[in-house]
């Protein structure tokens, strides 16, 4: 398919917060987000050239790599982690640069960068987890747990959507039937006393996050939750792995192939601003039978039977 414009070759910016290649944050969305593009015709150094960006965890690097690729007047950015998004957000808030951005959110309405849903109304459109994904994590740790009362929520309010989640894990909860409590970790050294304090209140099940520093320590959270006795959830592959019993994983991989759609109808004009949210993709579920194992719990089959990927 050919695409001709007044403006060829089309300029996009491609912008992650993570090392490329990083162990803990996958980076192969912005291949899979190229290779659909590519399959709709756009061709890197024929008729659109990517400017490729990696913000190695650093968030003075990436304010820096936002602001010059803003400047270079890109016709849309792809934005692949929250803090990017923020930083293109006040940036262009701050310029006066507006730029068409295509991302991925936990919560693009409490992150300030939408209006609604169906309605972005700015500078953004994307996608994100389906509606109530918050509420199929406390689901099934009701389900995966008999006699469940308490749940904690380990929290890191420096996330921009973490207050959103931390309410609608709350709301899920209490209509449940279910005891919600709250334990704050902000630093490495507060993440085990948070897990004391949950296994010493009562919590038979956890939820952690979503933060990416909780992704990147979720080797030692998923061993200590195990240890203390704790159901732990959350969308971290990495803590689910190592001992936590379930993890909702963003849809990404399907999700950045499907934006590709969504990036043709930018480039040939459609506002961002028109463009609803995609919010049909369901999270990817992973269950650790091991864990299940060894904490005395009996699955329902139903339940094994959601989930995508099993580790037995």
């Amino acid at each position: 398919m050919e695409h001709s414009s007044a403006r060829t070759p089309y300029r996009i910016g491609l912008i992650h917060y993570v090392p490329q290649g990083d162990p803990f944050v996958s980076t192969e969305d912005i291949a899979d987000f190229k290779r659909a593009m590519e399959r709709l015709g756009y061709e890197a150094g024929r008729n659109v050239v990517y400017d490729e960006r990696y913000g190695e965890r650093d968030k003075a690097l990436t304010q820096r790599q936002v602001e010059e690729m803003l400047a270079s007047g890109p016709d849309l950015i792809c934005s692949f982690l929250t803090n990017p998004n923020i930083a293109l957000k006040d940036t262009m808030a701050a310029t006066g640069r507006h730029v068409p951005v295509l991302c991925w959110a936990t919560d693009l309405k409490e992150a300030g960068l939408i209006e609604s849903y169906r309605r972005p109304g700015g500078n953004f459109t994307g996608f994100t987890y389906e509606p109530f994904h918050q509420w199929l994590k406390v689901r099934l740790l009701k389900l995966a747990v008999p006699g469940l009362q308490r749940v904690g929520h380990l929290y890191n309010p420096t996330y921009s959507p973490a207050p959103a989640v931390m309410r609608e894990l709350k709301q899920a909860a209490e209509s449940m039937g279910l005891e919600f409590r709250l334990y704050e970790a902000l630093r490495l050294e507060q993440l085990q006393p948070a897990i004391d304090a949950m296994r010493a209140d009562g919590c038979g099940a956890a939820v952690a996050g979503p933060h990416e520093f909780l992704n990147r320590n979720g080797e030692m959270l998923g061993k200590a939750f195990l240890a203390a006795g704790i159901a732990a959830t959350g969308n971290q592959m990495s803590i689910a792995r190592a001992g936590g019993l379930a993890s909702f994983n963003p849809p990404k991989k399907r999700g950045w192939p499907l934006m590709a759609q969504v990036a043709e109808r930018i480039l040939q004009g459609t506002p961002p601003a028109e463009i609803p949210i995609e919010r049909s993709l369901r999270g990817v579920l992973t269950l650790n039978l091991r864990t299940a194992r060894a904490l005395g719990l009996q699955l329902p089959d139903s339940l094994i039977e959601e989930a995508d990927v099993l580790i037995d």
